[in-house]
C-alpha cells in the first residue's frame, strides 16, 4: 500500500475516532510531565546536589565560648561518627576589601577600574579552611599560585547593592581580570575588622578588634563558578589560607601586637590555639543535625547552621519537584496506555466489516496495522506539538524573569536549553512509541478478521 493511501485512510478514521480529543490531551499532559517538569526538577537537584556536597555546607563553625578547644577535646569531637575533619581558622573568616585600584604589568587599567570600582564598591573575601579545595574553570586554583592571589566568580561585581541585580551592567566576566592585580584595603581604609575569642577565667566570648587597614595586593589567578545555591554571588573573592593569615599577621603587627604574646586579649587569642575558631567537616549535608545535637550534648560551643548554608525552601522545593516528576510521568502514562489500548480495541471492534473488506480486496495485516499505526500517531503528534509548544513557552518565559530577579537564588531555576531540548526529544520518541506498542498488543487480534467478516457486518 503506498504511504498516500495510508495517508489518506488513517486520516479520514481520525476523524471519527471518539476517543481522539482524550488522546491528544492525554499526550499533551505527557510531554509536559516529561519534557517541563523534569527539566526544572534537573536543573534544581544537579545545583542542589553540588552545594550540599560542598565544603563549606557541611563546615560548622565550633567556638571555644563553652570550653577551651584543648587538643583532648578536639579529639573526642573528632571522635563522633560523620566527622570527616576539624579545621582551626588559620586566615580569616570574612574581610570586606575596598578595590582601590586594577592594574597589570602595563599599569593601571581604567577601562576595567572605570566599570567595576565605584565610590562604595567592595568585595567580599574569604581565606580557604583547613583542607578545603576550589576549583576553578579558568586559570589557576589556589594550591598552585603563591600567596597574595585570589580567585573570582565568573560573573564578577564590586557593587553588592540590591539595585545592582537589576543592572547587569556591572557585572563582567570574570575570566578578563585574571593576571590582573587588586589593590585592595580593608572598609576604605579605615580599619581590618578582626573578630577574636577571649577567655579571662571568669567570661569567655568574643570582640571586635580593629587593626589598621593596610594594602595589599591581590593578583586574580583564576575564576570559579558562581552558584546560585548562594555560593560566588557578587563579589566574592577567595585567598588561600595562608594569604589569609598573612593578612591578619600584618596587620596584628602592624598595631604593635606581637604573634607569640599573651598579653593582651588579641595576642592571647592569636598565639593560644584552644582560643581559635575551628570548623567541624560533617561528611554528609544530612548528617549536620546529628553532628550539632552530639557535639551539643558534650558542652560545647556549636553552630546549627553549617558555614554557608541553603535555604530550607530550596530543599523542600527540590523535593517536591522530584515527586511530582515521578507522579506526573507515571500516571498520564498509564491513562495514555489504557485509553490507546481501548481505542484499538473499540476500532477493530467498530470496523470489523471494513477491516474483514480491505482484506478481501488485498490488503495484508501489515498494510491495515500501518494505518491503524498511522491514525494513533497524528493523533499524537498533535499532542506533542502542543504539549512541546506549551513547555518552549513555559521555559523562555521562567528563565527570563528568573535572570532578571533580583534575588539571586532565583538564577537555581533557569533551565538549561541543552537539558530541555535533550527532554522534549524524549518526549517526542515516547509519544511515536506508545500507540505503536499499543498496536502492537492488538496485532494477534488484527490477525483473526477474515474476509468473511465484511459480509457479517454489513
Amino acid at each position: 500500500m503506498k504511504l498516500t493511501n495510508i495517508r489518506f485512510f488513517a486520516t479520514s478514521n481520525s476523524k471519527g475516532n471518539n476517543k481522539s480529543n482524550a488522546i491528544i490531551v492525554l499526550m499533551i499532559f505527557l510531554v509536559i510531565s516529561i519534557a517541563l517538569v523534569p527539566a526544572f526538577t534537573l536543573t534544581v537537584n544537579n545545583s542542589v546536589n553540588k552545594r550540599t556536597a560542598d565544603f563549606r555546607s557541611r563546615a560548622l563553625e565550633l567556638d571555644p565560648w563553652s570550653g577551651k578547644l584543648t587538643k583532648d577535646a578536639l579529639e573526642s569531637i573528632r571522635n563522633i561518627d560523620h566527622i570527616e575533619e576539624v579545621d582551626m581558622l588559620e586566615g580569616m573568616r570574612d574581610q570586606l576589601f575596598s578595590v582601590l585600584e586594577i592594574s597589570d604589568e602595563k599599569g593601571i587599567c581604567y577601562d576595567l577600574q572605570n566599570q567595576l570600582v565605584k565610590e562604595d564598591s567592595y568585595a567580599w573575601t574569604f581565606s580557604l579552611i583547613g583542607s578545603e579545595k576550589r576549583d576553578v574553570i579558568s586559570g589557576k586554583s589556589l594550591d598552585e599560585s603563591p600567596v597574595f592571589s585570589c580567585i573570582i566568580p565568573n560573573n564578577f561585581t564590586l557593587d553588592s547593592s540590591e539595585e545592582n541585580f537589576e543592572n547587569k551592567s556591572s557585572y563582567i566576566n570574570g575570566e578578563s581580570l585574571i593576571g590582573k592585580t587588586l589593590t585592595v584595603t580593608a572598609n576604605k581604609g579605615e580599619y581590618l575588622e578582626v573578630l577574636y575569642n577571649y577567655d579571662d577565667g571568669n567570661q569567655s566570648g568574643n570582640e571586635w578588634a580593629h587593626l589598621p587597614a593596610l594594602k595589599y595586593k591581590l593578583k586574580v589567578v583564576g575564576v570559579y563558578y558562581e552558584s546560585a545555591t548562594d555560593f560566588g554571588y557578587g563579589g566574592l573573592m577567595l585567598v588561600s589560607e595562608e594569604t589569609g593569615k598573612l593578612i591578619i599577621e600584618e596587620a596584628l603587627e602592624a598595631a604593635g601586637l606581637k604573634l607569640n604574646s599573651d598579653k593582651t586579649s588579641v595576642e592571647k587569642w592569636w598565639s593560644t590555639p584552644s582560643l581559635r575558631t575551628h570548623y567541624v567537616i560533617v561528611d554528609d549535608y544530612d548528617n549536620i543535625s546529628y553532628v550539632y545535637n552530639e557535639i551539643s550534648k558534650m558542652g560545647y560551643s556549636c553552630a546549627n547552621d553549617p558555614e554557608m548554608g541553603m535555604s530550607e525552601s530550596v530543599l523542600i522545593i527540590s523535593k517536591i519537584l522530584s515527586v511530582a516528576s515521578v507522579i506526573l510521568l507515571i500516571s498520564p502514562s498509564i491513562l495514555l496506555v489504557i485509553i490507546l489500548i481501548q481505542s484499538t480495541a473499540s476500532n477493530l471492534k467498530k470496523r470489523r466489516g471494513e477491516i474483514g473488506l480491505m482484506k478481501a480486496v488485498g490488503y495484508s495485516d501489515k498494510n491495515i496495522f500501518f494505518c491503524l499505526c498511522y491514525e494513533q500517531l497524528i493523533l499524537a503528534v498533535k499532542g506533542f506539538l502542543i504539549g512541546g509548544t506549551i513547555s518552549l513557552l513555559f521555559v523562555c518565559i521562567a528563565n527570563y524573569f528568573n535572570s532578571k530577579s533580583s534575588a539571586f537564588v532565583n538564577r537555581l531555576y533557569i533551565v538549561d536549553w541543552s537539558d530541555f531540548l535533550t527532554l522534549l526529544s524524549i518526549s517526542l520518541a515516547v509519544s511515536v512509541v506508545i500507540p505503536v506498542v499499543c498496536q502492537l498488543i492488538a496485532l494477534k487480534r488484527l490477525s483473526k478478521i477474515q474476509p468473511k467478516d465484511a459480509m457479517n457486518n454489513m
